[in-house]
C-alpha cells in the first residue's frame, strides 16, 4: 500500500492500514466465522453446497486516469447540499425514565457521608454526563437488534446531539441490592428521523401512526468502571474476534442478558468465560435498575423534522464518504505486551515482541450518500479478485486496501484492513435508513451511517514505543486517509449485461504475489475532498491514559485514571548481563509497609517494569499486580513479583502508582518499605 508523504521535510512517516471493530454475526451451517485473537474486525466467509458462481468479469487495462490525490490532507465537505425531501419522512420519539449514580460500597465507611455530600453537591453537567454514559449501555441490543429478534431490524439510537437528559430529583442516597449508591432520577428523551417505511422496516409495532414499542434494559445504577467490577460477564463479542474489549470501550458490548455459558463465535463470551452471568455480576457488585426504551411513532411534523435533521447529503444517489477527523482526538496510550509468536506481530500491528507503547484512536468513515456503499457478500468459492486476502494466523479473510493512518515518526509496516460495516447511524434524516443488512459476512456502509474502528480494539493503534522525546511531551499530526486504492466505490459501479460488477487490475499484490482487482466505479465528482482528516496529538513521554488526569464521573480506587507514578530505590547495579538485579525474586511473595501523610486515603497500584523499556507499565486495574486503599497508619501490601517474560525482560521489577481515592482530594505523600 502506497504510503504518503505528508509532514515536514526530514519528518519520516508513520503509516499503518486500518483493523477494527467488528459488528455481530448470525451464525448458521453456511457461515464460517473466523476465531483469531489479534484482530480489531473478522470476516465470515460465505460458502454453499451449490455450483460455484462465474467469474467475475476483470477488466484488460489498468482505468485511463486515476483521481488526482490532494497534497494537503483535507477535512472540508466539498458542494454539500442540504437533505432533500421528496414528500413525507417519520418521525420517532424515544423516552427512558431511569436511575443513575455512583457506588459508594468502594469507599471506607467512615468515608462515605462525605463522599455522597460532595457528590451530591456537583453541576447539574456532571450528572448529565453520568446518564449519558448509562443511556450509551442501550447501544449494543438497538443496534444489533436483528441477532436479538428474529423478525426485526435496527432501532439506533439518535446522534448524540439530539439526546437531552430531564434531571427529575435531587441526588439521593440509595440502596440497590444491597449496595450503597447516591443517585439522581432522569429521563432520556429524542426522536429519530428517517425514511417513510423505515419504521416498520426497523419494528412492526411501529408501522403505524401512535404505534409503541418497549425495548426492555436492565443497566447498572453506577455505570462507570464496569469491565473492572464485572469483568467480561457483561461484554457480548458475538462476531467480534477475541480481545476485543478494554475498560473503556464497554458501551459498544454490554448486553445484559449474557449468561456465563454463552461461549463460542455466536455466544457472548470468546476471549475466557466469566464464572457469572451478567445479571449474577451486577447484582454482586453494584445492583441493577430496570427499565425500558419507549418507541412511538408520531405524526409528521415538519416543523420537527427540521429541528432535528442532521446529516448533510452530499450526493443523492451514489455513497460518498467523509473521515470524521475530530473523531481522532478520542486517543488514548496503553502499555501491552506482546509474545513472539503474537498475532499481532505477525501481522505488523507492533515493531517488535516484547512490551510495547500504543496510542490507541478511533477512526469513523460516514456514508454522506443517499445509498449505501455496498461491497457485498465474501464468496471462498470466488477468489479471482483477491480482494480478501486469508490470514493463517487468525484463520479468516482480511479485506484489503481500506485506508491509512499515519503518525510523523519512523516507518512502520502497514495493517491491512477488513470488515467494512455500518456500526452507527451519525445521519438524521430522511435518506438515512435505520435498517440494514450489513455485517462482517455481507459488507457495505449504509447512507447516513458510519463505519466506526474504536480505540481499545486489537490493532487499532499504532506503535509509539521507539519515538524519541526530547521534552516531556510532544505534539505529532495523527491522520487517517480513506480508499486510496479505490477499493470502494464512492459513485456508480460498472455493471456487466447481468448486473454483475466489473472489476479490473488495481496494479497491487496481495501478500502471496497474487494480483488484486478492484470494482470499476464512475466516481462522483470531487469524491476523495473528504476522504482524509487530521488532527494534532499531544504525547507524553511516559505514562498512559491511567496517569492523565480523570473526568469528573471517573471517582474510587478502581479507576483508570489519575494516577502518579511514586520513586522507588534505584535497583542495584548488575553484575553480569546473566545475572540482571532484581527488586524482587520472580514468582516470590513480596510484601510491602505503605503508610500516607495526612488524612486523606490514597490508591495503591503495582504494576510490572519493562526491563526493555527501563519505566513502569502504567497498568489499569485488570492488569495490575495489587490495588489497594491505604489510609493513615502502615498497611501491609502482598503480591506475587513478576515473572520472566522472555530473556529480555527478567520480571523481578515492579512500578508504584498513587491517586487520592476521591478524586475531590489531594495526592499525599505514601511511602513503602519491604518486609524481611
Amino acid at each position: 500500500m502506497t504510503k504518503l508523504m505528508r509532514f515536514a521535510i526530514g519528518l519520516l512517516l508513520l503509516t499503518i492500514t486500518l483493523a477494527a471493530s467488528c459488528g455481530q454475526e448470525p451464525q448458521s451451517e453456511e457461515t464460517i466465522t473466523a476465531t483469531g485473537t489479534a484482530e480489531s474486525k473478522e470476516t465470515a466467509v460465505t460458502t454453499t453446497d451449490s455450483a460455484p458462481l462465474p467469474p467475475p468479469a476483470i477488466a484488460t487495462t489498468l482505468p485511463t486516469s486515476t483521481p488526482a490525490v490532494a497534497e494537503e490532507i483535507v477535512n472540508e465537505a466539498a458542494s454539500f447540499i442540504p437533505s432533500p425531501i421528496d414528500g413525507d419522512g417519520a418521525l420517532i420519539s424515544l423516552r427512558m425514565d431511569s436511575q443513575v449514580g455512583l457506588l459508594l460500597d468502594e469507599y471506607p465507611e467512615e468515608m462515605r457521608d462525605e463522599v455522597a455530600a460532595a457528590l451530591g453537591a456537583e453541576s447539574e453537567a456532571f450528572w448529565i454526563e453520568l446518564a449519558q454514559r448509562q443511556v450509551a449501555l442501550t447501544y449494543n441490543r438497538l443496534h444489533f437488534r436483528p441477532f436479538f429478534y428474529a423478525d426485526k431490524g435496527q432501532l439506533p439510537l439518535p446522534p448524540q446531539s439530539l439526546w437531552h437528559i430531564e434531571l427529575n430529583s435531587a441526588p439521593e442516597r440509595q440502596t440497590i441490592n444491597n449496595h450503597d449508591l447516591i443517585l439522581i432520577n432522569y429521563t432520556f428523551s429524542s426522536t429519530l428521523l428517517t425514511g417513510l417505511d423505515e419504521p416498520a422496516n426497523a419494528e412492526p409495532a411501529l408501522a403505524e401512526i401512535g404505534g409503541i414499542w418497549e425495548e426492555p434494559f436492565i443497566l447498572p445504577p453506577d455505570p462507570t468502571q464496569l469491565f473492572q467490577r464485572t469483568g467480561n460477564a457483561c461484554l457480548n463479542e458475538g462476531g467480534f474476534p477475541p480481545n476485543s474489549y478494554d475498560s473503556e470501550n464497554v458501551d459498544i458490548f454490554y448486553d445484559y442478558s449474557c449468561t456465563a455459558d454463552s461461549g463460542g463465535a455466536a455466544g457472548c463470551h470468546r476471549t475466557t468465560l466469566p464464572t457469572l452471568s451478567c445479571l449474577q455480576a451486577l447484582n454482586a457488585t453494584v445492583g441493577t435498575v430496570e427499565t425500558a426504551v419507549r418507541f412511538q411513532r408520531l405524526e409528521w411534523n415538519p416543523d420537527l423534522a427540521d429541528e432535528i435533521r442532521i446529516g448533510e447529503v452530499v450526493s443523492e444517489d451514489a455513497p460518498d464518504l467523509l473521515v470524521v477527523s475530530e473523531d481522532l482526538q478520542n486517543n488514548r496510550i496503553i502499555y501491552r505486551y506482546f509474545a513472539p509468536n503474537s498475532c499481532a506481530l505477525a501481522e505488523s500491528c507492533v515493531n517488535g515482541a516484547g512490551w510495547r507503547r500504543l496510542l490507541q484512536f478511533d477512526a469513523t468513515a460516514h456514508n454522506l450518500g443517499g445509498t449505501a456503499l455496498d461491497i457485498g457478500p465474501v464468496v471462498a468459492e470466488n477468489p479471482l479478485t483477491n480482494m480478501f486476502e486469508y490470514n493463517s494466523c487468525h484463520a479468516h479473510f482480511h479485506f484489503q486496501n481500506y485506508g491509512e493512518f499515519q503518525l510523523g515518526s519512523a516507518s512502520q509496516p502497514s495493517k491491512q484492513a477488513f470488515c467494512v460495516e455500518s456500526t452507527s447511524r451519525f445521519s438524521n434524516n430522511e435518506l438515512a435508513p435505520l435498517t440494514h443488512d450489513y455485517s462482517c459476512n455481507n459488507q457495505g456502509i449504509q447512507a447516513g451511517w458510519v463505519d466506526e474502528y474504536g480505540a481499545g480494539l486489537d490493532c487499532q493503534w499504532i506503535d509509539i514505543t521507539d519515538i524519541a522525546f526530547e521534552d516531556a511531551t510532544t505534539e505529532l499530526p495523527l491522520s487517517f486517509r480513506f480508499n486510496t486504492e479505490q477499493f470502494l466505490c464512492e459513485g456508480y459501479p460498472v455493471l456487466d449485461e447481468e448486473g454483475n460488477p466489473v472489476f479490473e487490475p488495481s496494479g497491487l499484490r496481495n501478500s502471496n504475489g497474487l494480483p488484486i482487482s478492484r470494482p470499476q466505479c464512475e466516481f462522483v465528482a470531487d469524491w476523495d475532498a473528504t476522504n482524509s482528516g487530521t488532527e494534532d496529538v499531544v504525547l507524553p513521554a511516559t505514562g498512559s491514559f491511567v496517569t492523565e488526569p480523570c473526568a469528573s464521573s471517573e471517582q474510587g480506587p478502581r479507576r483508570n485514571c489519575g494516577f502518579t507514578a511514586v520513586p522507588l530505590p534505584n535497583l542495584p547495579e548488575s553484575s553480569t548481563e546473566d545475572d540482571p538485579a532484581l527488586r524482587c525474586t520472580p514468582g516470590s511473595t513480596v510484601q510491602l509497609s505503605c503508610s500516607v501523610a495526612g488524612d486523606a486515603a490514597q490508591v495503591v497500584r503495582l504494576c510490572e517494569t519493562s526491563a526493555m523499556l527501563g519505566t513502569g507499565t502504567a497498568c489499569t486495574f485488570s492488569d495490575a499486580l495489587l490495588n489497594q486503599v491505604v489510609s493513615g497508619s502502615s498497611v501491609q501490601l502482598s503480591f506475587t513479583c513478576p515473572f520472566v517474560r522472555d530473556e529480555n525482560e527478567p520480571g523481578g521489577d515492579y512500578a508504584l502508582y498513587a491517586a487520592p481515592l476521591f478524586t475531590g482530594d489531594a495526592l499525599a505523600e505514601i511511602g513503602c518499605s519491604p518486609l524481611e
